[in-house]
């Protein structure tokens, strides 16, 4: 399998993450540790691959200011990327974290409206790549001035390509990628509901609901419970993941930082896939790392030497 992970990631974010201590709401706040990183969800999937040591490109939106921090944030990440560029700023993000509660606000400006050929050219870039990409992830909201279809176009395009699409997006851009059925999806289980259009409230309602979907809007679903941990579905079979509780935290805490979390399950499945096509350990490395970044202040963060070794203790129960 080619060894390339490329995600695409069309409403990009250039990050600001603040550390505080003893956050008090309407109270200034003095931050200990303050840094931009270079965002998108797609991004922070493939940001995961290249922390883990793998082989990725993150393509991303960039125009003004805030796309010259993303930049300047990429080079410090040491990460892999190609870009678009466009009038307008890409939007930013802010997250506050407070040391010893965790993350208390993650705060998302709106994409803004993009020429009508951004689409075509963005398109243009993923084709120079496809043909040494084994999975091309397709991740988060799309801006004003792309069509809600572009997921559609692009795991089209892929396909010519032979290669394999994630897709973890919500909305009218999940909604319009599923009529493409792509090869795996990545909701967690608010967006899966919206897709079943009924909500489930216990592990065995979610795994009766999710024999219904996969194999009929993607070959693999990775269903993301939160603190209940991981179902991942293929059409022979249903496994239940679980990390050990509380094993990560913030340093010198007990607070932890969910924000970024589900794109380090994207980036952990994928690096590991493209290694050995094995679903269910690639899900068990996908489910280590967002279990590593709650011990961490990036979103996401994934050290290779906390991540390896959690690898093996993940617990694994077949619900076939």
């Amino acid at each position: 399998m080619k060894s390339l992970v490329l995600s695409v990631s069309p409403n990009t974010s250039t990050d600001r993450v603040s550390v505080v201590e003893r956050f008090v709401p309407g109270e200034p706040a003095r931050t200990i540790l303050s840094f931009d990183q270079a965002g998108g969800s797609g991004a922070h999937s493939t940001g995961v691959v290249e922390e883990l040591g793998g082989a990725a490109c993150s393509l991303v939106l960039l125009g003004s200011y805030n796309g010259e921090r993303w930049i300047e944030a990429a080079k410090r990440q040491n990460m892999t990327y190609d870009f678009v560029r466009m009038e307008a700023a890409n939007r930013s993000t802010f997250v506050l974290i407070d040391k010893q509660r965790g993350n208390v606000a993650e705060v998302i400006d709106p994409g803004p409206r993009v020429s009508d050929h951004i689409a075509g050219e963005l398109l243009a870039l993923i084709e120079k790549y496809l043909d040494r990409t084994g999975i091309l992830i397709l991740s988060g909201s799309l801006p004003p001035g792309i069509p809600d279809d572009f997921y559609v176009q692009a795991i089209q395009l892929a396909r010519r390509y032979d290669v394999k699409t994630l897709v973890d997006a919500s909305t009218a851009p999940l909604k319009h990628a599923l009529t493409a059925r792509p090869w795996a999806i990545k909701p967690n289980l608010y967006e899966f509901h919206q897709m079943i259009g009924r909500e489930t409230t216990t592990v065995s309602a979610h795994i009766e609901a999710l024999r219904q979907v996969v194999g009929v809007h993607a070959d693999i679903v990775l269903l993301s419970l939160g603190k209940d941990g991981l179902l991942v579905g293929t059409n022979s079979e249903i496994w239940h993941l679980t990390a050990p509780a509380q094993r990560f935290t913030l340093p010198d805490s007990n607070a932890v930082n969910t924000v970024g979390c589900g794109d380090a399950l994207v980036g952990g499945f994928c690096y590991q896939y493209v290694r050995n096509e094995d679903v269910l350990e690639s899900a068990c490395w996908g489910i280590a790392c967002a279990t590593v970044t709650l011990g961490n202040y990036g979103v996401p963060s994934c050290p290779p030497d906390q991540v390896r070794p959690l690898v093996e203790d993940i617990a694994v129960l077949a619900r076939s």
